[in-house]
């Protein structure tokens, strides 16, 4: 297999990350520390604030399915109030400002729109959060930029006053440093709109639910930069309280009871999986040494640390590496360690020169599937340039969903322009070994593995850079081997993403042997070999 194809480094603050309707009712709960932990753990609270901005919209058709949504809504929010996580909850469209709250905007300096800016931006302070101060008023001008004079300070009134009401009280005060959740119930006008996209930017996780179709247009017409990720149900019912009760659903029988109790017992918060139980998966790179990439290397992933698992995702510990040198020159022995590193579930790849196999034309026709920082992945997994048809839907949705992932990253150090059509190119032309590897992944047994080795002068291209990154983001082990220390990773892909390791010699003209993936994973090396000089007496 040739390793060839066919990066803006995102340093935003808060970014919207992305859900499912089936898991957006446990993705909601988790704390800062956690998303974080996702994303390789490589940033702090205060440098990345990933958020949920999601709309709901319509009811199921069928009488079951309107039961069952009626349930989870009701779940949802009961759910919200008992978590330790602030929620500021309305199912009444937000009331125009009052002349008090009004009056605060007597004395703005209105003869110029850098005049008008500045004195309403001087007019937010939420209190005991800066972070929080900072963003909004970052946030304003964007959500302003269009308009001028009167338009803009009209626009401006309900924003900052809704964001008074919501914010400056002293349960927000006391309860802000995990990341708030607003949740919207109701029809909806495009002011709100507008407040809920000025919420999601500065970092607070927004869910609007409406059963009412109708408001779609007024949504989507206003949905700023494509921020939220909206879901359509089939029916449109009019709007009613939000839902204060448990309602009856299908009688489960005895049987099937005793199955998923069974199921339960054996399969939930243990390290006893069912075959193929998790469709969704969610990749930690490991920060590790170099002697520990053998000790790890084989082990399944529900072995290692970091590994976890809720009733419907599981985090993988892989790794990514670059290995610059080689030990004390040795080539043979180096080579030797790769061939023990092949398994049944890896392919080895030998770096050849790099050819640009796309037109800048090519790039165009990705431009119906996204907006501004968001990908519509529903929209692209129906349209034509989906060739993954014939895998399961939930391996095309975690594809389509890594693609995302991948922009938000900040992993890949492509311009503005090209960050999002370059990944949707590259991540729609996957190459078929790889996605054949990824279609028998069982997220909790062994781990697909990638090894590259690089021995030419010529850089990684973007293309490859970005099919590293993707792959890395699906849950796939990752060495790339370059004996003469060159660099080629580096120059599209952050250096957070992954890890270096440089051995104390380098060596150039290095001869590639032939290599032949095995039928089955080896043993552990015996005397003389790896494990012995780690675990050797005296070390």
């Amino acid at each position: 297999m040739i390793f060839e194809g066919f990066s803006t480094e995102n340093t935003k603050l808060v970014q919207t990350i992305t859900t499912t309707e089936e898991t957006l009712t446990k993705d909601i709960f988790e704390t800062h520390e956690e998303r974080l932990m996702s994303r390789g753990n490589h940033f702090k609270p205060e440098e990345l604030i990933p958020v949920y901005f999601v709309g709901l919209i319509g009811s199921p058709t069928e009488e079951d399915e309107q039961a069952n949504f009626h349930n989870m809504l009701y779940n949802l929010r009961e759910n919200l109030i008992k978590c330790p996580k602030l929620l500021l909850y309305t199912e009444h469209e937000l009331k125009s400002p009052t002349p008090d709250e009004l009056s605060i905007f007597d004395d703005i300096n209105t003869s110029s729109n850098e005049t008008l800016l500045n004195g309403l931006c001087g007019l937010i302070n939420i209190e005991g959060d800066e972070l929080r101060t900072k963003l909004a008023k970052e946030t304003l001008p964007v959500m302003l930029r269009n308009l001028s004079g009167e338009a803009m300070l009209e626009m401006a009134k309900p924003l900052i006053v809704w964001l008074n009401r919501c914010l400056n009280s002293e349960a927000y005060r006391k309860n802000h440093f995990e990341i708030p959740i607003l949740m919207y119930y109701g029809n909806i006008v495009p002011a709100t709109v507008n407040f809920l996209h000025f919420m999601s930017r500065i970092g607070i996780d927004v869910i609007y639910i409406c059963t009412n179709l109708s408001v779609l247009t007024t949504v989507k017409r206003n949905n700023f930069e494509g921020r939220m990720q909206i879901f359509e149900q089939t029916c449109s019912v009019p709007v009613t309280p939000y839902p204060d009760k448990l309602v009856k659903t299908k009688l489960a029988t005895v049987a099937y009871n005793a199955s998923k109790e069974l199921d339960q017992l054996l399969y939930n918060g243990s390290s006893i999986f069912r075959d193929f139980q998790f469709s969704d998966m969610q990749s930690l790179t490991l920060k590790t040494t170099y002697d520990e990439i053998n000790v790890l290397w084989h082990q399944p992933s529900k072995y290692r640390t970091g590994f976890g698992a809720s009733e419907t995702k599981v985090t993988v510990p892989n790794i990514f590496a670059k290995i610059c040198g080689v030990k004390d020159g040795d080539i043979n022995d180096y080579w030797e360690n790769i061939k023990w590193q092949l398994s049944p579930n890896s392919r080895i790849i030998i770096k050849s020169p790099s050819y640009k196999k796309y037109a800048e034309s090519q790039l165009g026709v990705y431009k119906p599937y996204y907006n501004g920082e968001q990908i519509f992945i529903e929209q692209l997994k129906a349209s034509p340039l989906n060739k993954y048809n014939y895998l399961s839907d939930s391996l095309q949705l975690l594809i389509f969903n890594k693609l995302q992932e991948a922009v938000d990253s900040g992993f890949l150090k492509l311009d503005p322009s090209e960050l999002m059509p370059m990944v949707l190119y590259v991540g729609t032309n996957l190459d078929r070994e790889v996605l054949k590897l990824l279609q028998k992944y069982d997220f909790t047994k062994d781990i697909p593995k990638l090894i590259i080795i690089d021995v030419i002068e010529d850089t990684f291209s973007k293309v490859e850079c970005i099919q590293l990154v993707l792959y890395n983001l699906l849950g796939i082990d990752i060495l790339i081997y370059t004996p003469t220390g060159y660099r080629n990773i580096e120059t599209f892909v952050s250096e957070m993403a992954f890890e270096t390791h440089t051995l104390n010699e380098f060596v150039y003209n290095a001869h590639i042997p032939r290599f032949k993936i095995p039928d089955s994973i080896p043993e552990p090396k015996g005397e003389g070999g790896f494990f012995s000089k780690l675990f050797k007496k005296g070390r």
